[in-house]
């Protein structure tokens, strides 16, 4: 069995404020260590769920979060800056399945933490044929691009509900809640270690009730800033990218990377 994990930072057990989030910030380093030990917590219960072959992704900011030289040796790990076209490096049809570890809600989400869409700084928020749509949905459609089905969510509440109304029937696991964009109740990272494992296992076992995402095209996407300024800041051709108003964007295709691709 294959199995791809992307992980990113924000829904990961013990994280909760920004200086957790960014390199050089006072709570960093901590964020790195509680990060590095849930990936290897995640790869145990793979290894022991019958995973042969594990993919690991980097996939909060700049691609190098994790402290490499404490990473379990039974994954191989994919870091580093990476374009949209290779989000996922060595994804392809051969992996029965995948993962999205620590995410987080979509921008404008109330009560989430570090509530976004692939930008805090640039995007409040995006529609895809007239849907909102955050990270864990993009991310499903580029893992439904080859056919791999997504088998287990793990962030905050709300993390957990957006994932059950993207990917109907999908596993899901609570690491806090939030009552604020950077407060909340949380469980502790050892109880989570612990339950983690145990979810791993049931979302293989359920893997044949979840189908891979698609959404067909033609797509129209659109995209919120956060201010004027980054959208006077953006070349728009009347046809695939136009200017709606102040703080929106209209970009068009037939090919959703394409889409998405204009958009960044």
């Amino acid at each position: 069995m294959k199995i791809y994990v992307s992980v990113d930072m924000e829904g990961i057990a013990g994280i909760l404020l920004p200086e957790q989030l960014k390199k050089g910030e006072s709570f960093y380093e901590e964020a790195r260590r509680l990060l590095t030990a849930e990936v290897n917590t995640v790869v145990e219960g793979l290894l022991e769920a019958g995973a042969k072959d594990i993919y690991v992704k980097d996939a909060h900011g700049t691609g190098y979060n994790f402290i490499t030289s404490e990473l379990h040796p039974r994954a191989r790990y994919c870091m580093g800056a990476t374009t949209l076209r290779q989000r996922f490096p060595g994804l392809d049809s051969s992996f029965d399945g995948a993962m999205l570890i620590g995410y987080h809600a979509k921008g404008g989400t109330e009560h989430a933490i570090r509530d976004h869409t692939m930008s805090s700084a640039g995007w409040q928020s995006l529609l895809l044929n007239g849907k909102p749509i955050g990270e864990i949905g993009l991310d499903g459609l580029l893992f439904g691009l080859h056919e791999v089905p997504i088998l287990l969510v793990t962030g905050d509440k709300k993390t957990c509900s957006e994932a059950h109304e993207e990917i109907p029937n999908v596993c899901t696991y609570e690491t806090k809640e939030a009552f604020g964009r950077h407060a909340g109740l949380i469980k502790p990272p050892k109880l989570v270690y612990e339950e983690l494992r145990k979810c791993i296992g049931l979302s293989i076992e359920n893997r044949n009730k979840v189908l891979p995402c698609h959404i067909n095209g033609p797509y129209e996407l659109l995209v919120h800033f956060l201010s004027t300024d980054q959208a006077d800041a953006r070349y728009f051709d009347g046809v695939r990218s136009k200017r709606i108003d102040g703080l929106t964007a209209a970009y068009y295709g037939a090919d959703i990377i394409g889409v998405l691709s204009l958009a960044m």
